[in-house]
């Protein structure tokens, strides 16, 4: 199922939300800090709300751990894994919290335990890899109920997607202008072009994932969410 919603991330119920998930200290600890803003950071609020009160998560393709310390609260563990040393060093070395952890390995390698993640995420990471692939595998290591979270990029296919793909240039750029973006290649993370179609991705959605949620979001990336039922 598609959805046109491109200024959903952005929205104040978000805030509110995350806000009572984390409490009011966590959330002063992190408005201290300076964190670049990027066309990936941007679905944090999205994100969190996804998550929800869940305990168990895995951020495939971590970074920094920028996104992995946002999510973290003081009921959760998360485990971010990454294939870049430069990205995991930088992670470890801002994480004071003992139910973060940070881990260099590819997604293709890594080797959980007998657990299973109540959360799955990849943010602009699962087109490094075989999409089907990694979708398959994710699925084998989620838990009942558990959620796979997917912030994408693709190259438009239909008409509709050109029309959505016209629709968001302008936006995007006074965003990202007003919030001054910080790209990847900035930020030494690893970047990759070779992206799939939103045909690809649909199909692979039918395919693997019934009653997935697609949407697009406005910095040039698709939503994607399923439930593991």
């Amino acid at each position: 199922m598609e959805c046109f919603a491109i200024f959903r991330p952005y929205g104040r119920r978000s805030c509110q939300i995350y806000t009572s998930l984390i409490g009011k200290k966590n959330m002063a600890q992190i408005k201290k800090q300076k964190i670049p803003w990027n066309h990936n950071y941007a679905y944090k609020h999205w994100i969190s709300e996804k998550v929800g009160n869940r305990n168990s998560i895995l951020d495939v393709g971590c970074g920094d751990g920028t996104l992995a310390l946002y999510l973290r609260t003081t009921d959760n563990d998360i485990l971010g894994i990454d294939v870049s040393d430069l990205c995991i060093q930088k992670a470890n070395e801002k994480n004071p919290y003992s139910n973060v952890s940070f881990v260099r390995t590819a997604f293709e390698d890594f080797q959980a335990s007998s657990e299973r993640f109540d959360v799955i995420i990849f943010v602009a990471s699962i087109h490094h890899m075989d999409m089907g692939n990694a979708i398959d595998k994710a699925k084998k290591l989620l838990a009942k109920k558990g959620v796979l979270i997917i912030v994408g990029l693709a190259k438009p296919t239909s008409l509709f997607d050109w029309i959505v793909e016209l629709a968001r240039v302008l936006p995007s750029k006074m965003v990202s202008a007003i919030k001054k973006n910080t790209t990847s290649e900035e930020l030494n993370i690893d970047v990759s072009y070779d992206l799939p179609t939103m045909d690809e991705v649909r199909q692979i959605g039918r395919e693997r994932l019934c009653g997935y949620s697609l949407r697009y979001g406005l910095h040039y990336r698709y939503l994607l969410t399923w439930e593991n039922n």
